[in-house]
C-alpha cells in the first residue's frame, strides 16, 4: 500500500517487508542494485541529511504556528488597561494561557484517540509504532503528527517560560518541559512506546481547567473584569456577587482541577507505567528491542518515571492549596457575609 513513513515521506512498500522499512526514513538503509558500496554510503548520508533538514523545517513551522497564535492574542489584549500591577501581569500572561487552551484541547483529544485504539491492541503494537504487523498507515501518520504537535508546543512554551520566568512557572515547570522535549524527540525519532505517549497526551485534559482557574484568580482583582465575574455567577445561579462570588468560583474550579488532575495524571499515567512494565518484562519477544537502541529505550523509561514522580509532587501541592486553612477561613467569612 501507499504507506506514509515518518517525516511525511511517501513510498510504495509492502507490509511483508522487514520492520526496518517501517522505521523512520533517516534510519532505513535500502541499497540500490548496481551501485557501488561507496556511492551507497554517500547517497545514504545525503538522504539522512535531507531527512534531518526536512524534520527541522517541520519543527520550525510548528513552533512558529504556536508563536503566531500568541502574537495574535497579544495584539488583541494590547488595548487592555495596565495601570495596576495585577492588570499588567494579566495582560502579559493571558496570551500564553489562551494558546494553551488550543494545544490542550487538541492534545487531549488526540491522546484519548490513541489510547482507545492501542489499549485494545497487542503488546507489540503498544510498544512500537512501526511494528511489522502494523496495517494502518493513517493511524501511524496521526501518532507522528500528534508527537510533532506536542514537541513544537513544548518548545514554544519553553521559550516563553524562560522569557517570563517565573510568572509562567518555576524550576519544576522548566524541568517538566526539558524532560518532555527529550521524550517527545525520542518518541518521534524511533516510534517507541506509542501507548505511553497516548496516555501522556491525555494528561493535557487537566490543562484547560487549570487555565480557567488562573483566569478567575486574576480577574477577581481587576476592576474592569468584575462585571464578567458577576455575569458568570448569575448565569450559574449563584446568589453572591463580586469578590465573594469570585472566591467561590475559584474554589469550585480548583476542586474540579484536583479531581481531573488525579484522574489523568496519577491514575491514567500510573496505568501507562503498568503497561510499560509489561513491555519491559516481555524482553526480546518484542520487535522494539531490536529496532530501538537500548540507550533510547532506557532513557524514555527513565523520563516516564520522572514525569510520574513530578505529578505526584504536584498533586500534593494542589491538595494543600485546595484545602489550606487560609482557604477555609475566607470561605467561612464569605458565608458570614
Amino acid at each position: 500500500g501507499n504507506f506514509r513513513l515518518p517525516f511525511f515521506k511517501k513510498e510504495r512498500i509492502s507490509f511483508g517487508e522487514s520492520h526496518a522499512r517501517l522505521r523512520p526514513a533517516c534510519l532505513a538503509r535500502v541499497e540500490p542494485a548496481g551501485v557501488s558500496r561507496g556511492r551507497v554510503a554517500v547517497a545514504d548520508r545525503r538522504g539522512t541529511a535531507a531527512m534531518l533538514v526536512a524534520t527541522g523545517v517541520k519543527v520550525l513551522i510548528g513552533t512558529l504556528f504556536w508563536e503566531f497564535q500568541f502574537q495574535i492574542v497579544r495584539a488583541i489584549f494590547s488595548g487592555l488597561p495596565s495601570k495596576t500591577e495585577k492588570e499588567r501581569a494579566f495582560k502579559k500572561c493571558a496570551p500564553s494561557y489562551i494558546v494553551s487552551y488550543v494545544h490542550a484541547f487538541f492534545l487531549a483529544w488526540a491522546g484519548w484517540r490513541i489510547v482507545l485504539r492501542l489499549e485494545r491492541a497487542d503488546l507489540a503494537a503498544q510498544s512500537f509504532l512501526y511494528d511489522s504487523a502494523q496495517t494502518d498507515p493513517d493511524f501511524v501518520f496521526f501518532v507522528e503528527l500528534t508527537t510533532l504537535v506536542f514537541f513544537t508546543y513544548v518548545l514554544y512554551d519553553m521559550f516563553h517560560l524562560i522569557i517570563e520566568f517565573p510568572d509562567l512557572g518555576g524550576y519544576d515547570m522548566a524541568a517538566h518541559h526539558v524532560g518532555f522535549l527529550i521524550a517527545a524527540m525520542g518518541a518521534y525519532t524511533y516510534g517507541a512506546y506509542p501507548l505511553v505517549l497516548g496516555w501522556l497526551c491525555t494528561c493535557e485534559t487537566s490543562t484547560p481547567v487549570l487555565s480557567t482557574r488562573w483566569f478567575v484568580r486574576q480577574m477577581k482583582d481587576i476592576d474592569y473584569a468584575a462585571p464578567l465575574i458577576d455575569s458568570f455567577a448569575k448565569a450559574i445561579g449563584m446568589k453572591t456577587r463580586g469578590l465573594v462570588a469570585a472566591n467561590r468560583i475559584e474554589y469550585y474550579v480548583a476542586i474540579v482541577f484536583l479531581f481531573v488532575f488525579v484522574l489523568v495524571r496519577n491514575v491514567g499515567y500510573g496505568w501507562a507505567m503498568v503497561g510499560l512494565v509489561r513491555v519491559i518484562r516481555a524482553g526480546d519477544a518484542l520487535e522494539i528491542n531490536a529496532a530501538v537502541p537500548a540507550p533510547a529505550r532506557h532513557g524514555l523509561c527513565f523520563l516516564t518515571v520522572c514525569g510520574f514522580c513530578l505529578n505526584l509532587m504536584w498533586v500534593h501541592k494542589i491538595v494543600s492549596m485546595a484545602f489550606s486553612e487560609k482557604r477555609r477561613k475566607w470561605l467561612r467569612k464569605d458565608a458570614e457575609q
